[in-house]
């Protein structure tokens, strides 16, 4: 399509550029002779249109001579979702019956459907998924290759299939053999994404708020009536509640179409969690990058824990759904064979064996290849070749960005203590919700629920510093204020912190910031186990007791209130 041709459209069916791109548009001016050909890309769901925004669009950006457009397939109860993706993305999704009147020279879907055929131009389809593995009662095949989605009302098929694996081919012989010629097994840009961007592994993790030493926990679900959330909707408050954040943190992917059915949100039902630690990542794009930062996967039988456990990742099943998928599919049989997770018992030694254990042992390569020639040089060229250009310089995929946590994400504010003065021990359990747990609640005063608060035994001021000449009467006030709380302590720099004891001394220390929120439940827990008399340390037997859990402390000030 000329620049000339595509100036003529009509106003509603403006045309974007690719994703992440500087592409000039069709109406934009092009070198003499140059001519614009449109690539309309197409899909039904937010997955969809995802997959074909953050995985192919960017393979094709850079080349000048081309431009895109976006439309939305029809027929999805989950269109808002598709929408509010677009919004966010910055497309401007027109409608299919917008898009008919564009004239493309090129349809590339995620989402094959009858309806392609209309715009009289190639399809270029490829799932978006992991693999083709899901039976639907209406269809006579498996999804995303069953004749009623990938034929047209005359017998047309996509002009190419690019096909993730062998096990796509075979299953496409069976379901659509009148479509075999024009298909090939490619492989997945999404995994080959996953595999290059390994090398941020390190990056992934900070952004995720991951320590060194923590091990990231990722629990994935899909949406149908199998899914693990479905199963069981209290899992996630379940194992931030049983894992001990100083050595486990938890992130939650939710399927999209979570977001937008009509059953509760997870944004909504996780709130507390989310406020107290759960991390969750926008689900369109940022689970990716969670998967390559991971240490295990809890998960059920969707893409993403499929996609997990083909990295590496060690890998417990809590859900899945067999009824929906032919016995013969290999996610089938990686479910026959892949470990559990068994909710009766404890999650922390579970998620251990599994780590130690390392990846579940199966021919991951039947679903999704890794050829060769990488799946985007592959889908690159044959693109082109529909096109009718030859294919510009070789454009890789974009290495994953780094995640971004959804607004509602909040550092842990409440947690259980249990803690051992002698020892030097200790064990730390997000608090979320008002409720028994082992040893005393602390809350800091960040903390949103104020019943966490009002039941704490230790309240910290930590998030920002006081100042330290104002530190010990705000402690005192705060004390005043909250009848439960024994100890308290504001942070007054970096490495610096004050502590007062209801009815007893103050101090202020310079420590070790990692330690810092674990000095007053020290000074708590060494109270009577009743609460029923004051500390009463002097200045010498409190040092030592902080410096059982902090060598390097300082004492800097000290003072005992008569």
């Amino acid at each position: 399509m000329s620049a000339a041709a595509s100036s003529q459209q009509p106003a509603a069916c403006s045309l974007q550029p690719a994703a992440n791109s500087q592409q000039p548009t069709a109406n934009s001016q092009q070198p003499a002779g140059l001519r614009s050909r449109l690539i309309l890309f197409a899909g039904r769901t937010s997955q969809a249109l995802a997959r074909l925004y953050f995985d192919i669009a960017p393979l094709l950006a850079a080349d000048p001579r081309l431009s895109v457009a976006w439309a939305l397939i029809p027929g999805s109860r989950f269109e808002s979702g598709s929408y509010e993706f677009a919004e966010g993305a910055g497309i401007d999704l027109l409608p299919w019956t917008a898009s008919r009147r564009l004239r493309p020279a090129l349809v590339i879907t995620s989402s094959p459907d009858p309806c392609l055929y209309e715009v009289d131009a190639p399809v270029l389809s490829l799932p978006h998924g992991a693999g083709h593995n899901r039976l639907r009662p209406e269809l006579s095949g498996v999804s995303g290759l069953s004749p009623e989605q990938i034929q047209g009302p005359n017998g047309e098929v996509p002009d190419f299939m690019a096909l993730p694996g062998p096990a796509a081919a075979r299953r496409l012989a069976i379901d659509c053999p009148t479509a075999v010629s024009n298909a090939a097994v490619t492989g997945d840009v999404c995994l080959e994404r996953l595999r290059t961007s390994a090398v941020r592994r390190d990056d992934f993790r900070r952004a995720l708020g991951v320590e060194p030493h923590q091990r990231l926990v990722v629990l994935s679900s899909t949406w149908d009536q199998n899914a693990l959330t479905r199963s069981n909707r209290t899992l996630p408050e379940r194992l931030l509640a049983e894992l001990p954040m100083d050595e486990y943190r938890l992130a939650f992917i939710p399927h999209p179409n979570d977001e937008v059915a009509d059953t509760p949100r997870p944004t909504g039902f996780l709130r507390p969690y989310l406020e107290n630690g759960l991390v969750m990542i926008p689900p369109e794009e940022g689970w990716r990058a969670t998967l390559v930062a991971a240490d295990c996967l809890i998960g059920d039988h969707g893409s993403v824990t499929y996609m997990g456990a083909t990295i590496g990742l060690p890998v417990l099943l809590a859900a899945f759904g067999f009824a929906n998928m032919p016995r013969e599919s290999p996610l089938a049989r990686f479910g026959r064979i892949a470990p559990r997770f068994d909710r009766s018992t404890p999650a922390a030694p579970q998620i251990r064996r599994a780590i130690e254990s390392g990846p579940v042992d199966f021919d991951y390569a039947d679903a999704l290849a890794e050829p060769d020639t990488p799946p985007s040089a592959r889908i690159t060229q044959r693109a082109c070749e529909l096109l009718g250009i030859e294919p510009a310089a070789p454009t890789g995929p974009e290495h994953l960005p780094t995640p971004d946590l959804l607004p509602r994400c909040l550092p842990t504010s409440a947690w259980h203590c249990r803690i051992d003065p002698e020892a030097a021990t200790w064990s730390r359990h997000p608090a979320s919700v008002p409720s028994s747990g082992p040893g005393h609640l602390v809350a800091d005063l960040a903390c949103r629920d104020p019943r966490l608060r009002d039941s704490a035994s230790v309240l910290l001021l930590h998030r920002d510093p006081v100042p330290a000449s104002a530190a010990v009467e705000t402690l005192r006030s705060i004390l005043d204020k909250q009848p439960v709380c024994r100890v308290a302590s504001a942070r007054t720099a970096a490495d610096e912190a004050s502590v007062v004891i209801r009815d007893g001394m103050s101090l202020r220390v310079r420590t070790d910031p990692r330690r810092m929120d674990l000095l007053p439940s020290a000074l708590y827990a060494a109270t009577a186990p009743d609460g029923s008399s004051p500390l009463r340390l002097d200045a010498v037997h409190a040092l030592d007791l902080l410096r059982r859990f902090d060598p390097g402390l300082a004492l800097l000030a000290a003072e005992d209130r008569p």
